[in-house]
């Protein structure tokens, strides 16, 4: 007994010294412990709130949730200190499959997820900022003033949006560019196209800018119109009622319908015929529509992002493409490269792809020889990277050790012809009998970029990537001898 009481006075110190709101609810509905900070959301005292019933709070509803289900629920009110929204959660509490009572609590994650992106805003803005004072001092006595300017442009359009865009890997130059245009893209409402070959990650462009834009807690709706046979692609978009053709058992709501509020994705647009690119138009020029089999127009407000591997340009010459529907859907162009014109970019994948896959399929895949990774780098990837990861995940699978050489890899590699490209060179200097961790080939890239251009500034420009970046890895390796003594950056 005196153990129980014990355990009693415990558990009230836990909740009473907890920073988090914490409530405890009897079964019965009545509040056996909470402590300040929880009090102060529901607006009263600790006093005031032990001993009364849940049912007289903000949150009877959510209670009665969990008694009726003995699932968590979750409800967001308005807090009476802050007048912010806070997000309470309430946990069953069962004993031996009874419902013993109800813990409400504090959800912080939101909040901590909420602090978590304005602070990468702010290391975001550090970095352009100390990168602007940089170029204002560089271009301080320059006679043209308008070259400070131009080197301001090129830092905005080169600086990688936050975590929207994070499942695109890539520093390329060219992947900077496509980010940079996908990030103010975002913020508007006008409508985008989408261009790259197939593999090249038209989606995750897609689903990045709803990500980060303001329709980012709105639906966002895909459809692949080359999926879709032409007959069927009406119905699909916009929806058909009961009865309107056959098999049309019940209503059904289209993409259009569903991603009202939010962002419809269109991939492979170049597939869909004349006679739906006409329907299509009028939805982008009114924001209306009409189901299949149906007389009343439905209005509504969709943002259109769409995504082609076809020359939509040469199509519109050739008459396969409608003009007016082009010059509409292409308002912001994003144009993706193919893997085989960002092969700097190919380490980087391959690291993300072996952590990727060690998790997935819990392997301790440590890195990759040289010899593999020369022919992966020298290879055309006609599948680009959506082939890169098939063959890192088919490595992964079948290996047992925990290097990847390069009779691991299929026999096409084994023949890849080399490039000549400025890029590929960097890689082929680092060439080594010994297999490293794909860690040291990063310090290895970095070493030959200082060693070729002697410069932070110059060898950031070659890689793709900031001066402090550069700096940074430069510090982390310990290569800061490689940097001729009379630059400055």
């Amino acid at each position: 007994m005196k153990s129980l009481e014990s355990l009693k006075v415990v558990l009230e110190h836990i909740i009473q010294t907890n920073y988090d709101g914490l409530c405890v609810i009897a079964g019965d509905g009545r509040i056996a412990q909470i402590n300040d900070r929880f009090a102060s959301v529901l607006g009263r005292t600790q006093v005031e709130l032990i001993g009364q019933n849940i049912e007289d709070t903000c949150l009877a509803q959510a209670f009665q949730q969990v008694i009726m289900s003995s699932q968590k629920a979750a409800v967001s009110i308005q807090g009476n200190a802050s007048g912010e929204p806070v997000d309470i959660a309430l946990v069953p509490m069962l004993l031996d499959d009874i419902l013993a009572g109800v813990v409400a609590y504090v959800d912080c994650d939101a909040i901590v997820q909420e602090l978590t992106e304005s602070l990468k805003v702010a290391q975001q803005k550090a970095v352009y900022l100390e990168q602007k004072l940089r170029i204002d001092q560089e271009t301080r006595w320059h006679p043209d003033r308008y070259i400070g300017e131009t080197l301001e442009q090129k830092l905005v359009r080169t600086l990688k949006p936050g975590s929207a865009f994070d499942a695109f890997i890539g520093l390329s130059p060219k992947v900077l560019e496509a980010l940079a245009m996908a990030g103010k893209a975002a913020q508007a409402q006008s409508t985008v196209l989408i261009c790259g070959k197939s593999g090249t990650g038209k989606e995750l462009i897609a689903a990045g800018i709803h990500k980060a834009s303001p329709r980012c807690h709105g639906p966002f709706i895909k459809l692949n119109c080359a999926a879709i046979p032409a007959t069927l692609l009406e119905s699909e978009l916009f929806g058909h009622e009961k009865g309107a053709f056959t098999g049309a058992i019940k209503k059904k709501l289209g993409k259009f319908e569903l991603a009202d509020q939010g962002t419809i994705f269109l991939d492979e647009i170049g597939e869909m015929d004349l006679s739906m690119q006409s329907k299509l138009l009028r939805v982008l020029q009114d924001c209306t529509f009409e189901r299949v089999g149906a007389e009343g127009s439905i209005k509504v407000n969709v943002r259109v992002v769409a995504a082609t591997n076809r020359n939509v340009e040469q199509m519109v010459k050739t008459g396969q493409f409608r003009d007016d529907l082009y010059y509409r859907l292409s308002v912001i162009p994003i144009h993706l490269p193919p893997l085989n014109e960002r092969k700097e970019d190919i380490p980087l994948l391959v690291d993300y792809f072996l952590k990727y896959f060690n998790q997935q399929l819990g392997k301790q895949i440590k890195g990759i020889s040289q010899a593999a990774m020369d022919a992966l780098v020298h290879y055309e990837w006609p599948g680009n990277v959506r082939e890169l990861k098939n063959i890192i995940e088919r490595v992964a699978v079948l290996t047992d050790e925990i290097y990847i050489e390069l009779c691991d890899l299929p026999s096409c590699f084994h023949h890849a012809k080399s490039c000549d490209s400025e890029e590929v060179k960097i890689y082929g200097s680092i060439v080594r009998e010994k297999i490293f961790p794909l860690e040291q080939y990063e310090k290895q890239i970095i070493k030959a970029a200082l060693e070729k251009h002697g410069s932070y500034t110059a060898a950031a420009k070659a890689l793709g990537i900031t001066h402090k970046t550069v700096a940074a890895k430069a510090q982390k390796y310990g290569l800061m001898d490689w940097i001729n003594r009379w630059t400055l950056f």
